[in-house]
């Protein structure tokens, strides 16, 4: 491809080179006493070219020194037209000698001359006539232009085409999208100054320059401001999408609007999306609530709104404000909100703590009152047993009230053990043989139940308390079982990564959705018989030893907890 360049720069320039030879303005034109005028002409050219006239926001530039050989050419004639090209090119030359190479200049020349030539015959074919200005004319204007046009479209395109290794077809479409309105500019401008020459060329050309210069600057000055605005506008971006806070502008027109990345990332939906629900061009499905919220018009501050996702509840904290502008006009709504889930967890866990040290505190003074008496009456009820005959130990109840007690004993120890939680002696151990150990406790409960248990764990060594993870599997495997009716599934399997994660899995009939949030709070159970309390022990053991635990899933296929161990190496 960098070959087919090299040709066609070097087959262009010199078909334009050769053109201009034959040609060969000189012999026409009367150097010597048109050298001041064609001078100026020359200059105007190199100046138009130098100060070009910028576009925001696509950042083009483009010159108008093609209305110039244009109007020349109507006015003066080829050879003129070829003069002024080439004393302006040597201008243009100089000025940019460390700027261009110098076979950019030729390749630029030629092109020139090839433009300004076919635009000649063509003029000439449809009858124009040089020094003459006449709306008789018209249609050999408008052929010389799209001539000249066609002929700048197809050349450029084709070397850029090869420059940049792009399909010709596309590169030529993309050029005249961009530069067809220039080409109708540069078409009235080149009549209105053809005219201008035609009665005063040197008063036309001075204010065709003065022009041109001043609109060059004018357009330079408009286009700095443009691009201090843009820079502004991607700074102001960037530092609202770095915030951790979501953000949503809308204008009352609804023609602008702002979403930053992290209420697409909050949100879990895409602009677009997001814009059209605020906006109530179409409704959603699920969180009617909180998009009814965000279609609110008044301000509010701080309201909490919780949002689905993913399958999981979020609470955000919901604000909006009116946006003005400079004089003061209420001209939109900004909305932000946060994502304060974590926040609500945590202050439930301070709630629960301060819950369960307030029960600990009743549990501890309560628990010299209850079990001193509980011990005397279990004495008693204890010696009745012993030497009441059988028929009065049932009519009396004995055996149920002896069981009754012992529930009630076995509550104030759970009270007090989550009350005055006993620090884990740590010791190396390996947490496939503490689920053996509970394994063969329920051997017999689970043979009669049917139930099969499998048993996939990593062999790695744990910093562990056994007899405390003894309590927390056996109150794990107690509640399984008893999830199941007779025959189920209970499996215990592991993955290792930055923890120890053990899964205990049971084919139950799952805990109900309405508990699955407060499954570990204290006196919840699912049980008619259960205290509450053995979840919430369990909870307790296993933060104590720096890890964590959770209900992975549930459902009426089974129930899946996952406990999460430090692994220290």
């Amino acid at each position: 491809m960098k070959r087919l360049f090299a040709i066609y720069v070097t087959l262009i320039s010199l078909l334009g080179c050769a053109l201009f030879l034959y040609t060969w303005p000189f012999s026409d034109v009367n150097v010597q006493n048109e050298w001041f005028l064609l001078l100026l002409f020359a200059g105007a050219v190199a100046l138009l070219d130098r100060y070009l006239i910028c576009l925001p926001p696509s950042g083009n530039s483009f010159t108008l020194e093609s209305s110039i050989y244009l109007s020349l050419l109507f006015v003066f004639g080829l050879k003129y037209t070829l003069t002024v090209l080439i004393l302006g090119g040597f201008i243009v030359y100089f000025t940019h000698l460390r700027k261009m190479a110098w076979w950019k200049h030729v390749f630029n020349f030629s092109v020139y001359t090839i433009m300004i030539c076919s635009a000649y015959y063509v003029y000439i074919v449809f009858g124009g006539i040089v020094g003459d200005i006449s709306s008789s004319y018209l249609f050999a204007y408008v052929f010389c232009f799209l001539t000249y046009f066609i002929l700048n479209a197809i050349l450029m395109s084709i070397y850029f085409s090869l420059h940049s290794s792009v399909n010709f077809i596309v590169v030529l479409i993309n050029t005249v999208k961009e530069v067809v309105y220039i080409y109708a500019v540069t078409m009235i401008v080149s009549l209105i100054l053809s005219i201008l020459f035609y009665f005063d060329p040197l008063f036309g050309l001075f204010l065709y320059t003065f022009i041109m210069l001043l609109l060059s600057s004018t357009f330079h000055q408009y286009s700095r401001l443009y691009e201090k605005l843009e820079d502004d506008k991607v700074y102001i971006e960037q530092l609202l999408n770095s915030l951790p806070v979501g953000l949503i502008t809308i204008d009352n027109s609804k023609s602008n609007s702002f979403i930053n990345n992290s209420a697409t990332t909050l949100l879990g939906l895409d602009k677009k999306e997001i814009k059209q629900l605020v906006e109530q061009e179409r409704k959603s499905e699920k969180n009617s609530y909180f998009w009814g919220i965000m279609t609110r018009c008044d301000p509010f501050q701080q309201v909490k709104v919780s949002y689905e996702r993913d399958g999981k509840e979020k609470i955000f904290l919901v604000s909006q404000s009116n946006l003005h502008n400079l004089y003061g006009e209420i001209i939109g709504r900004t909305i932000f909100f946060l994502d304060i889930t974590e926040m609500e967890q945590l202050t439930k866990r301070i709630h629960q703590s301060e819950k369960l040290a307030l029960m600990g505190e009743m549990a501890a003074k309560a628990a010299h009152e209850i079990r001193n008496p509980l011990a005397v009456i279990h004495g008693f009820l204890a010696f009745m047993n012993e030497n009441l005959h059988e028929r009065d130990r049932e009519q009396y109840h004995i055996p149920l009230l002896l069981k009754e007690i012992d529930r009630i004993n076995a509550i104030v120890e759970d009270m007090l053990l989550i009350a005055k939680p006993s620090a884990p002696v740590m010791k190396e151990a390996y947490i496939e043989t503490i689920v053996q150990d509970v394994l063969s406790l329920f051997q017999q409960t689970l043979e009669a139940k049917n139930i099969r248990v499998h048993v996939r764990l990593d062999h790695v060594p744990l910093q562990l308390d056994s007899k405390q993870m003894m309590q927390v599997l056996y109150n794990l495997l107690h509640n399984s079982i008893e999830a199941m009716e007779e025959g189920g599934t209970i499996c215990i399997y592991s993955d290792v990564d930055e923890t120890y994660n053990m899964y205990m899995y049971d084919s139950g009939s799952g805990i109900p959705t309405h508990m699955q949030e407060t499954i570990f709070e204290p006196f919840i159970t699912t049980k008619s018989s259960g205290t509450g309390l053995g979840l919430t022990i369990v909870k307790r053991i296993i933060e104590n030893h720096g890890g964590t635990i959770a209900l992975h899933d549930s459902s009426e296929q089974g129930t899946t907890f996952v406990i999460k161990l430090p692994i220290r190496r």
